[in-house]
């Protein structure tokens, strides 16, 4: 059994047979508050070993985290990138719960059990623990769980196939290459842990800021709540209040980061297949387009212009003249826009370039015992940037200088989830090794969900610095929340088929509602031949 699994199966039983037996089967719930100390934007809550801070991040805006052991980790995200301004608040105590007002906004605090209620200033609720299930966790476990009413619907959390409305159904986060993904499908490509619930006309939105593995369950456990919760690191999540949908989305990018415009021609039609070769077959796409008076802005070059899919590269055999095919085509006006997946190529005494750099540089992720991890992609075995490195990421950026050069409008970061031909893990193992730039490292847990996002931004931070009077094209499968800042993206690896067609429009449109506006997918499929009625 997994352990997210394992996490909703103690869940249940805590539900029906109540707290004393979860916490025998290693759960932990919050119990009683023993002691309130006010802070400078909220209210930190002792409440045996644990304490649990709730405060206002901005206006309409709350945050409340927990440390389960009472100390909290170091404050930082990948996906945040706003600073706190706590508006004006007022606390109030009395024997049975401490009420928190700012704004219009109120967060009521019972304290025994410790329990968390949001409301408006009328004091109508938006959204509470359940009170049978205060927040818990279970070693690295964590885990909250939410009153459900039989009116409310929930809509957001990224690319997640079938209906746009989640309610009913369980979701897991952990970015995966999943080809011929259908409507029950899950886990997809990207992790983005913010969702909205509407009841009534009036909203909310949640963001749980957590980059391990991550459930979430809009009553498929239990038609009186739903819940969220991660295999690691911090129960850490933000209420934005809104009321309208608009508000909240404009809220959470403002947290997140919003789409910097993207190039005008971008917005155009962009052709693309897995793939145009050699150089002749890519004029005649060109030249078809062009005859039969099909607008287009751009073409793809898929990994087979590559020599031996080695990122970087170009392989002259197919394409002996690249550089001024480039050109001729722009001065039809096609842009080009190459692959260039992050893994590279293992290939040391040859020459290659981004592989030797990078080992003199030390810039590739760890096995635990200090070597570099190798793992089969395209080109075969491979080693991986440790993105999480600012060192790394400026490296990374400057491979893309002789592309620039060459007249390239654009990158597509493809396999960043990251995949890897290991089955059926199809990524790194858990225990690789990345290092940050405070001297601290974390295991592939923590980095997973966020190392295609930071591969993003490595290409899209290196393209501003080589063009800075441009505005990039990056284009990139996996993401967190926040790589709306770096990339555009699209669904991934789809069939040609018409129930592909009719998932398209509602996983775009979620992704919209998901703070990522600039997206895409394959119309015509990725995979399989279409049918004749197709």
């Amino acid at each position: 059994m997994t352990g997210f699994a394992r996490l909703i199966g103690i869940g249940f039983l805590a539900s029906t047979l109540g707290s004393g037996f979860a916490a025998a089967q290693g759960w932990q719930h919050l119990g009683k508050v023993q002691r309130v100390e006010k802070l400078k934007d909220g209210v930190e809550l002792t409440a045996g070993p644990a304490k649990v801070r709730v405060a206002v991040f901005r206006d309409g805006v709350f945050r409340v985290r927990v440390a389960p052991n009472g100390t909290f980790p170091k404050d930082s995200s990948w996906a945040v990138i706003e600073s706190p301004e706590p508006p004006a608040f007022k606390i109030e105590e009395n024997p049975k719960e401490i009420r928190f007002t700012a704004g219009n906004l109120v967060a009521t605090i019972q304290r025994s059990p410790l329990l968390i209620n949001f409301s408006d200033a009328a004091g109508s609720v938006l959204l509470a623990d359940e009170p049978s299930l205060p927040m818990a966790w279970d070693g690295q476990q964590i885990h909250t769980w939410k009153k459900m009413p039989l009116d409310e619907n929930y809509y957001g959390l990224g690319d997640k196939a079938g209906p746009m409305n989640r309610r009913n159904r369980a979701f897991t986060n952990w970015n995966t290459d999943a080809f011929g993904w259908q409507e029950s499908t899950d886990p997809l490509y990207k992790t983005i842990p913010f969702f909205m619930g509407l009841r009534k006309g009036v909203a909310y939105g949640l963001f749980f800021d957590n980059t391990y593995r991550s459930g979430f369950d809009f009553g498929k456990e239990s038609a009186d709540y739903f819940s969220f919760g991660a295999e690691g690191g911090e129960l850490n999540y933000y209420f934005i209040a809104g009321p309208e949908p608009k508000k909240i989305i404009e809220q959470y990018t403002a947290l997140t980061g919003r789409a910097p415009l993207p190039p005008l021609w971008t917005l155009g039609y962009q052709q693309c297949r897995y793939s145009y070769y050699p150089e002749a077959r890519v004029r005649e796409i060109a030249r078809l387009l062009r005859e039969k008076k099909i607008p287009a802005d751009t073409i793809y070059l898929d990994i087979d212009y590559q020599e031996g899919y080695a990122p970087f590269t170009i392989n002259r055999q197919y394409f002996p003249a690249f550089e001024k095919m480039v050109a001729d085509l722009s001065e039809k006006g096609f842009h080009v826009i190459a692959i260039t997946d992050l893994h590279i190529k293992r290939f040391p005494d040859h020459g290659y370039a981004p592989f030797d750099s990078g080992i003199k540089n030390d810039v590739f992720v760890k096995n635990p015992d200090g070597s570099v991890y190798v793992g089969p992609v395209w080109p075969g075995e491979s080693v991986f940037p440790d993105f999480t490195l600012t060192r790394v990421r400026d490296w990374w950026g400057g491979l893309y200088k002789d592309f620039v050069g060459m007249g390239l409008a654009g990158f597509w970061n493809d396999m960043n989830e990251p995949a890897v031909f290991r089955y059926p893990e199809k990524t790194m193992p858990l225990d690789v090794v990345h290092r940050l730039d405070d001297g601290t490292t974390l295991d592939h847990r923590a980095i997973h969900n966020i190392f295609g996002m930071e591969n993003a931004r490595a290409t899209y931070d290196g393209l501003r610095k080589l063009q800075p009077d441009e505005r990039p094209f990056v284009l990139t499968r996996a993401a967190y929340s926040g790589a709306q800042r770096y990339a555009a993206t699209w669904t991934g690896d789809n069939l040609a088929t018409w129930n592909h067609i009719s998932m398209s429009t509602p996983t775009l449109l979620s992704m919209g509602l998901s703070g990522y506006p600039l997206v895409g997918d394959d119309i015509g499929g990725f995979g399989s031949s279409p049918p004749s009625d197709l």
